[in-house]
């Protein structure tokens, strides 16, 4: 991060707390907060249990109010980046934890949690992936509300009709592959982005960019990463890895009517693909498992945080108030969407429907759940990393050469970003 907006940061945070202690006794005054339309739209699953959470506060705390504003999913996060760079925004806001808290937090537009909460008691409250996800120059800066992760859903009558078993190891997925492909099946559909095959690299215990020192350090080119790397593309390239819709899979939507449709045997998605699928009533018969596992299990993390805004006028408030959205008081917000909170001590079994407790499969995953790579403009490492992938996808280059490709672009893109640190 430039040095200057180090200095700006601490300057930000001295005002924002003397300014918000000043003459206060206990927790008063208005906060502003911002989230997704849905959370409090009174017609949707979770919208009158959110607002029904946020009238409990404001009895269990006279004298604050809490005013709510939406914006969409796509425009939450640079909403409240351009208003909080003019110095104003919400007091609060939710967000995705895909590194929208990072590239905030290298603006000075966030507050550290440090103010308020040890690391230690973050560390054991909260899971591990989720923390990570709003971890930024060694400082937390956000606090996980609910997390998903991705996992696998099969097509059983595929599978039976070619004589196979559910995957559990790389191996199994690509003898999987090979033998579906032979019997004329498809093979895996997910979103067209970087997102799923994240785990492939995880489970090969390769980070991408390794994060964890002052500037980033790109690796998706070293042993593990290449390994990881090749194995992607030998399910691409010799066994017709990924079905021909992945191409024009820029929704979710296309990757539910992909699988719900037969054409694909695999899908790689989270919890959320469930209702997807179902709702188109096709009849199509699959089963829920948890992602592959290579030298070790692991999966790319998905889900929500609270961030609080480093020009509000009521810090204190601001983290209680979020402090109390992902606390054990406020869980029957979650339930009603079947969102899993980021907690060590929630409890998976309890939270699930009958109707739905094939989805705990991908809940017991959450242990071994890491975010994307912690870097500024997380958004563009992302992009980068699809569109090596479909430079393989459509055989424009060789597989090492996308490989290398994708390094240098990758450390460009690191270098634009921490170069003048």
């Amino acid at each position: 991060m430039k040095k200057w907006m180090s200095a700006v940061l601490a300057a930000i945070l001295m005002v924002s707390l003397l300014g918000g202690c000043a003459g206060a006794e206990g927790l008063s005054g208005e906060l502003v907060i911002s989230v997704i339309p849905s959370w409090i739209d009174e017609t949707s699953a979770e919208g009158p249990a959110f607002l029904a959470a946020i009238e409990r506060y404001e009895e269990l705390n006279p004298g604050v109010t809490i005013t709510a504003q939406s914006a969409s999913q796509q425009d939450i996060k640079e909403a409240f980046q351009t208003a909080a760079l003019a110095g104003g925004g919400p007091d609060v806001v939710t967000m995705d934890n895909c590194g929208h808290a990072i590239d905030l937090a290298a603006m000075g537009l966030l507050l550290p949690l440090n103010n308020f909460i040890s690391d230690e008691e973050l560390e054991a409250t909260y899971q591990p992936g989720p923390l990570k996800s709003g971890r930024f120059e060694g400082a937390y800066y956000s606090l996980p509300w609910f997390m998903n992760c991705c996992g696998l859903y099969v097509n059983t009558d595929h599978l039976a009709a070619c004589g196979l078993e559910i995957p559990e190891t790389w191996e199994d997925l690509e003898n999987c592959l090979k033998v579906l492909k032979e019997n004329g099946y498809g093979g895996i559909i997910t979103y067209k982005s970087a997102y799923a095959f994240y785990s492939f690299f995880y489970q090969n215990g390769c980070p991408v960019i390794d994060a964890t020192g002052e500037i980033p350090v790109v690796v998706v080119d070293n042993e593990a990463g290449t390994e990881a790397w090749n194995y992607i593309c030998k399910l691409i390239l010799e066994y017709d890895g990924l079905v021909e819709s992945f191409k024009e899979a820029t929704s979710w939507d296309k990757v539910h009517e992909s699988f719900a449709n037969e054409e694909a045997t695999f899908l790689m998605g989270g919890d959320w693909c469930k209702t997807g699928i179902n709702n188109l009533n096709t009849g199509v018969n699959y089963a829920i498992t948890d992602m592959v596992s290579g030298k070790q299990q692991a999966t790319i993390l998905g889900g929500w945080t609270w961030n609080i805004n480093a020009n509000t006028k009521n810090p204190e408030l601001a983290y209680d108030f979020c402090r109390y959205m992902c606390s054990p008081d406020t869980y029957d917000v979650l339930k009603p969407g079947g969102r899993q909170s980021a907690r060590i001590d929630w409890d998976t079994t309890a939270a699930f429907a009958e109707s739905d407790m094939d989805l705990k499969v991908l809940a017991d995953q959450f242990p071994y759940t890491m975010p994307r790579p912690g870097v500024i403009n997380e958004k563009t490492i992302d992009e980068i990393i699809t569109n090596a992938i479909l430079t393989v996808v459509y055989n424009q280059v060789t597989p090492e050469q996308a490989l290398a490709d994708l390094a240098q672009e990758l450390r460009d893109n690191i270098e634009s970003n921490y170069g003048d640190i």
